[in-house]
This record gives C-alpha cells, sequence and structure tokens, in this order.
C-alpha cells in the first residue's frame, strides 16, 4: 500500500515538474524572442544615432527636433523664368563640385547651393548643402545663420534657435544676427524674448566699433508695433542723432506713431 502511495506520490511529481520546466523553457522563449525583436526594433534607432553623432563631430551641429515631422520640401511660387533660372544655377554649381579642390571654392559652391536649392523650396537639399559647408568650416557665422533659415522654413524650431545662437557666439558684435535671432522670436510669439535679444545686441555692440543703428531701427518697429508707442519714439530719436543722414525719413515715423496717440 506504501509503495502504492510513494508510485503515485513520484507520478505526480514528476507530471509536475515536467510542467515547471516546460513553463520555464516557455518564459525563456518568451524573453528571447522579446529581446531579439527590441534590438530589431533598435537598430534604425541605433544607426540613426550614430549618424547624429557623426554629423555633430563634423560639423557642430546636432538636429535637435524629430526629423519625421519636418517639412522638407515645399511648392514655391516662383516665375517660370526665375524656376529655370535657379534650377539652371543649381546645375552649373554641381557640376562645378565635382572638379573643386579648393576649400574656399567647396565652401563658396556648397552655400550658394544651398541658397538656390532654398529658393526652389528643396529645404532638404539646402539643409545637406549646409551641413557639407559646416563640415569644412564650422565657425563660419553666416552659414550657421543661413542654415538657421532653413531648419525655421522645416519647422525645426529648437535647431534653428540653437544655430541662430551660435551664429551670435561665433561673433557678438555683429548686429544682423541679433536682428535675426529677434526675428526667430517674434515667429515664436516670445515677446520676452525678442526684447531681451535687442536689449543685449545694444549692450554688447557698445563694446565694439560696429554700429547699433540696425538693431535700434528694428526695436523701434517692434515696439511700435507692440504699441509701446513712447519707448518706440525716444529709440527713433536716438537714431536721428546717430543717421542724421535719415533724418526726414525718421520723423516721418515719428509723426505717424504721434497721429495714434
Amino acid at each position: 500500500m506504501r509503495a502504492q502511495y510513494s508510485g503515485r506520490s513520484n507520478l505526480w511529481l514528476n507530471k509536475f515538474m515536467n510542467k515547471k520546466y516546460k513553463i520555464i523553457i516557455i518564459v525563456c522563449l518568451i524573453l528571447i524572442i522579446a529581446a531579439g525583436g527590441g534590438w530589431w526594433y533598435w537598430q534604425p534607432s541605433i544607426g540613426k544615432n550614430k549618424e547624429q553623432d557623426k554629423i555633430a563631430f563634423d560639423t557642430g551641429f546636432t538636429l535637435l527636433d524629430d526629423e519625421k515631422n519636418l517639412i522638407w520640401a515645399e511648392a514655391v511660387q516662383l516665375s517660370d523664368e526665375a524656376r529655370v533660372q535657379f534650377e539652371n544655377k543649381v546645375k552649373e554649381i554641381k557640376a562645378d563640385l565635382t572638379v573643386a579642390k579648393e576649400k574656399d571654392q567647396l565652401l563658396a559652391d556648397y552655400n550658394n547651393l544651398a541658397i538656390y536649392q532654398k529658393y526652389l523650396g528643396n529645404y532638404r537639399e539646402s539643409y545637406d548643402a549646409y551641413l557639407e559647408s559646416l563640415k569644412l568650416e564650422n565657425q563660419a557665422r553666416v552659414a550657421w545663420q543661413n542654415l538657421a533659415d532653413v531648419l525655421l522654413k522645416i519647422k525645426a524650431i529648437k535647431s534653428a534657435e540653437m544655430a541662430y545662437k551660435k551664429a551670435v557666439d561665433l561673433n557678438k558684435y555683429i548686429p544682423e544676427s541679433y536682428v535675426k535671432l529677434a526675428d526667430y522670436y517674434k515667429a515664436m510669439n516670445d515677446d520676452g524674448q525678442v526684447e531681451a535679444t535687442y536689449k543685449l545686441a545694444i549692450e554688447t555692440i557698445k563694446e565694439s566699433l560696429e554700429s547699433d543703428t540696425l538693431v535700434l531701427n528694428d526695436y523701434a518697429n517692434w515696439l511700435a508695433d507692440k504699441k509701446r508707442y513712447d519707448e518706440a519714439i525716444k529709440i527713433y530719436e536716438e537714431l536721428i542723432v546717430k543717421q542724421p543722414e535719415n533724418k526726414e525719413a525718421i520723423e516721418r515715423k515719428i509723426e505717424n506713431i504721434k497721429s495714434k496717440l
């Protein structure tokens, strides 16, 4: 009787162990499949990260926005004559790039190619051309500034801000770079940053021999648009002193503002 009971116990134990091992094996297989699937899933991301790292290393630029959400091309309104002219320019530059050897010539070609591709609404090609330019010279302020314009076109908002700021950092005394950055913040409807940019420009440019009239004029126009008329008039009056040759035009702006008070 005891032997029969023992046999039944062993049989039940064997069945239990077999079932347990089967469960363990199934769980292991699921984990292996899941891990493999995860590896395959992340491969494109890994490849993309490596590509971005290489671009950042070569150019100093990192795309901060999700690439798949960007607008890489659009149909731009051009006359037939202008479109043909720009397309021919693109062909000429591409042909020149195949034989160009000197760095300066390559830089000029890539920058010009980027400009004409932007005119045509080919923003991906323009973006790529600017990256090639930055690979050759990543301290070129104008290239960063123009790249930022393209980034804004494709709705790479974070990247555009970074590129505009990079242009400012490369030469903090250039008025145009501040105006471009302020225009970016206008597009973002960020009045606080717009004004902060103008004020930073005015204070910084004082340290140099550069003229701040471009910034002051832009600042005054913005203040007038915001109906901050008294502040706008004050800056326009300052501009009359700095630009006596433009006195009549500036006075007309002042009179126009006063008519709204």
